[in-house]
């Protein structure tokens, strides 16, 4: 390869960059595969903000809807952070731990 790569689509093309290439061009690649590896699903009602957990894994949010008669119904939604398996990160064969160390090593 001559230039940067148009994609990255192998763990070698991701180690290949970082070694010829200065940071600013590929960091950004790298921290994608942190950025898109996990995503927010829903995991159930709960009463209140308060009875669901809150961490960082875990959030609650409140939405409001109106009905045919005009009254209004909250409901409360426990969500839950997980890995999503088809993710790029571990598609390629990194862990979330080695990209974080080299995103972090700038």
């Amino acid at each position: 390869m001559k230039g940067y790569p148009k994609s990255l689509n192998t763990k070698e093309d991701y180690e290949y960059v970082r070694e010829n290439f200065p940071s600013s061009e590929w960091k950004q690649d790298w921290q994608n595969l942190l950025d898109t590896m996990e995503d927010w699903v829903p995991i159930g009602e709960v009463k209140s903000v308060e009875a669901g957990k809150t961490d960082s894994a875990h959030k609650v949010t409140e939405s409001e809807t109106t009905g045919a008669d005009g009254e209004k119904t909250t409901t409360y939604t426990q969500w839950e952070l997980q890995t999503i398996p088809t993710c790029k990160l571990l598609r390629l064969g990194f862990t979330k731990q080695y990209v974080q160390s080299v995103v972090k090593s700038l």
